[in-house]
């Protein structure tokens, strides 16, 4: 595979460059954070209010309140408890718990490749990770594969983003924070709707397939494709 000249990559995390098992990984993870709310008698509604609040954040394209606030205004209203309640027990969550939950990933053995090829062609790189999650997570995520938050230009999390994938949107923000025109950038990862949507903002696409996420009966539409290896191999080729 040949490519033309991209200035950014912009790349996907879970199920691209770090193995997870989302059927266990989801599960937990919401399981883990009601435990912090034991103490509100929320009942069996908490997961109903988390998914709530999350799909809110999904939604939004209000392009000046962030996926955070969002989420917390929701995500409060929802459980009807105060900011100043809520927030410190999601924080502590994340320092405490959401460690744990490694358990259920591993490290792509390709991952730091792809890095060091994005590196040596000098291009922007962009972990474009779906930002439903605060950067502290998004980093553990980042160590659980044994990369660095250093790797990356720019990451997107909870707090620096408006809008969400599929969204064109997102893709959007991203090119204006990087200084980098939509048909420069060059989107990969493995979800066939979240990340292949990248072109109906103008991006190229690059479908990881070593753990393709299928989604109904879409059916994939994008540029290149091929496994996380032969995705460092195509960058290295790029010229």
């Amino acid at each position: 595979m040949k490519g033309q000249k991209y200035r950014a990559l912009l790349v996907d995390l879970d199920g691209t460059l770090l193995e997870i098992d989302m059927l266990q990984f989801i599960p937990a993870f919401v399981a883990c954070l009601e435990g912090y709310f034991a103490g509100f008698n929320i009942g069996d509604d908490f997961s109903r209010h988390l998914v709530a609040a999350i799909n809110s954040v999904i939604d939004n394209r209000d392009p000046e309140r962030t996926n955070e606030a969002v989420f917390f205004d929701e995500f409060c209203r929802r459980l009807q408890l105060p900011y100043g309640r809520i927030r410190p027990l999601v924080e502590r969550f994340y320092q405490e718990e959401f460690p744990r939950l490694r358990k259920w990933s591993r490290p792509h053995p390709d991952a730091p490749r792809v890095v060091q090829s994005a590196r040596r062609q000098k291009l922007i790189l962009v972990l474009a990770t779906n930002p439903l999650f605060p950067r502290t997570a998004v980093e553990q995520r980042l160590d659980w594969g044994g990369l660095s938050a250093d790797d990356f230009d720019l990451i997107t999390s909870i707090e620096n983003m408006h809008f969400c994938k599929p969204h064109a949107e997102y893709y959007l923000e991203i090119t204006r924070m990087i200084g980098c025109p939509p048909e420069q950038c060059l989107m990969a990862g493995n979800d066939v709707v979240e990340d292949l949507n990248a072109a109906a903002a103008g991006l190229d696409t690059f479908l990881v397939d070593d753990f393709i996420l299928r989604r109904g009966h879409h059916r994939p539409e994008y540029k290149y494709r091929g496994s996380l290896k032969e995705l460092a191999v195509f960058i290295d080729n790029l010229g």
